[in-house]
């Protein structure tokens, strides 16, 4: 097609992407995504407006400890 590929905005075959972009994917391959997060390395965190984070609440418990509460096989 042309199209060159560049270090961003990577699309990888999933969803309508693996619909409609298939046939330029070797589907036999497994594609890894780089803009998903590995849940077992946490570099950074989100807070909800009503406290949630990381399957916790920091109004009943404090992050702390949520933090070392945190099972990342849960998340996966």
């Amino acid at each position: 097609m042309g199209i060159s590929q560049s270090e961003g905005n990577v699309i990888i075959p999933t969803g309508n992407a693996r619909r409609h972009l298939s046939e330029y994917y070797d589907m036999s391959r497994e594609y890894i995504s780089p803009y998903e997060e590995d849940p077992r390395d946490i570099r950074a965190i989100c807070v909800d407006p009503n406290g949630d984070v990381l399957g916790g609440n920091i109004y009943e418990t404090g992050i702390l400890e949520i933090l070392e509460r945190y099972d990342a096989g849960s998340f996966s």
